[in-house]
């Protein structure tokens, strides 16, 4: 992204109230209607890049066990609780309230202004936003104010509507979405205020809004996969034949760039950096199946443990592990940004990392539908549900977009492939594959990891167990925010996570 973007993005005089200050300028809340559409859209895509790599990422990573709390700074161990399962209606109240009250809030005034100033181009953009936003949410929580959401003063009180009902809204929403961006005038087009997809020329922006829309409704009919697979079928291969167009490359992932600048930086390299030092690292779930395969994403992903290691040596944390250390790899270049060089006078004797022994520009993106899960999902609609196109083509194409993210060199993605690119025994099997290697593709992508395993029930993780978790398999679902069980008579607290979205069905 470029920082000229950003600049004209900074002139709008726009405010977040998510609780990271990413455009540090003020805004006068009673002024809210007379925001102009460009004006809206930055702030729009800059939180929904925040929600990507804040509270609902932290959470899903902890339950799906790439990530850990494990750390040896015992005053902050809250991520050590949500490893162990324990999310309460409190923690998830900042990540609610900025969903409902900001997020979906300006989409809709958004949308609604657009089409009022006939601009179908930011109409159809925040409409296939919204269907991502929710997509999302009914992942996380199940039934959501929905149908009366968004309404400022006219309902304090949205009902709660059903999870299943809201998922079928959202491919008409994405349809709608589609025709308005493809609509043949637009009195303003959204390709230069916007931090995701932004271009030189609308033409190219159209493009890449198009191809995430259709790609978002693969992921959405592939949820259905556990609940009504000929469904998944039906209308995966339906949406194929039809000529959509999807992602084409690692240049059309869904992501929020960030800046190398304090209070723009990707929020887990912010929290790495503030109160919660030395509490986040890399699972040894996810670090044990990537040395199995001596994958070479490692190096991008996490710092050797010992650092020295030679060859290069990696170890993950675990809530099981006895004793709270700094004795494992740490989150590297991948999700943190460009990293410094090593001070060596502060790395430990025992090869563990000191504070401040590798700094970073915090440039990380937001990573939240990409090129490589695209390949993933056409992989499995493939094997298993009948769908156009060939698994193994998918299946390789899915591992190499991946490798590209991470900055792999060919050789040593040929390599990888050549031990670990072939689909192969029965169908349960190459299916495993395939999710084995989305799992790491997708490390640090909201929610879908979580989403995986609770439809497919891979990677064959092994849960936390009672008394140390609170519950005896992974949790299903987050309960809703306090804040929203409080102030809305319609708004029922769920009896524990073990309530399971809609297309969760698997036993």
């Amino acid at each position: 992204m470029k920082k000229l973007l950003y600049t004209s993005i900074l002139a709008t005089g726009l405010a977040l109230t998510s609780c990271e200050t990413y455009l540090d300028v003020n805004n006068d809340p009673n002024n809210i209607k007379s925001v102009q559409v460009s004006q809206l859209l930055p702030s729009v895509t800059v939180n929904i890049g925040y929600m990507g790599a804040s509270d609902l990422l932290r959470y899903s990573t902890l339950l799906i066990q790439q990530f850990s709390g494990q750390g040896p700074n015992t005053g902050f161990a809250t991520f050590k609780e949500y490893e162990r399962y324990n999310i309460n209606n409190s923690d998830v109240n900042n990540q609610w309230v900025t969903i409902f009250a900001t997020i979906l809030s300006d989409l809709e005034l958004m949308t609604t202004q657009a089409t009022e100033v006939g601009s179908p181009h930011y109409a159809g953009v925040g409409k296939i936003l919204k269907a991502f936003v929710y997509q999302t949410v009914v992942d996380a929580w199940g039934d959501v104010p929905y149908t009366e959401a968004s309404r400022h003063s006219a309902n304090f009180y949205p009902k709660f509507d059903d999870d299943e009902a809201i998922y079928a809204d959202l491919i008409r929403l994405l349809d709608e979405g589609i025709k308005d961006v493809s609509a043949t005038t637009s009195a303003l087009s959204p390709n230069t205020n916007t931090t995701i997809y932004a271009g030189s020329s609308w033409a190219a922006s159209q493009a890449q809004w198009i191809k995430f829309a259709n790609t978002l409704k693969l992921r959405l009919f592939l949820h259905y996969s556990a609940k009504d697979p000929a469904y998944t079928s039906q209308q995966i291969t339906a949406l194929i034949n039809s000529g959509a167009k999807f992602m084409e490359s690692t240049s059309d992932n869904f992501q929020m760039a960030f800046l190398s600048e304090s209070q723009r930086q990707n929020p887990l390299y912010s929290m790495e950096n503030g109160q919660f030092k030395n509490q986040f690292f890399p699972n040894r779930f996810i670090v044990n199946l990537m040395n199995s395969k001596s994958d070479p994403r490692r190096s991008a992903y996490f710092v050797p443990f010992p650092f020295n290691s030679s060859p290069a040596s990696y170890k993950g944390a675990s809530a099981l592990d006895p004793d709270p250390s700094s004795a494992y790899s740490r989150n590297y270049r991948y999700i943190y940004g460009t990293p410094s060089s090593p001070n060596t006078a502060l790395i430990n004797t025992d090869g563990s990392l000191k504070d401040g022994a590798i700094t970073y520009a915090g440039n990380g993106p937001a990573r939240l539908l990409t090129f490589a899960e695209y390949n993933f999902i056409r992989a499995e609609a493939a094997l298993m549900y009948g769908a156009p196109g060939n698994a193994q083509s998918f299946f390789e194409a899915g591992i190499k977009a991946s490798m590209s993210d991470a900055g792999i060199a060919t050789a040593d993605i040929n390599t990888y492939l050549a031990a670990n690119g072939t689909l192969k025994g029965t169908q349960t099997e190459m299916l495993e594959q395939i999710i084995n290697e989305k799992y790491v593709a997708n490390h640090a992508v909201l929610m879908e990891p979580w989403t995986d395993y609770r439809r497919t029930g891979f990677p064959a993780l092994t849960p936390l167990k009672t008394p140390f978790a609170i519950y005896d398999e992974v949790p299903h679902s987050l309960f809703y925010a306090q804040s929203e069980i409080s102030n809305n008579p319609n708004a029922k607290q769920k009896s524990s996570m073990l309530d399971r979205v809609f297309w969760d069905t698997r036993k």
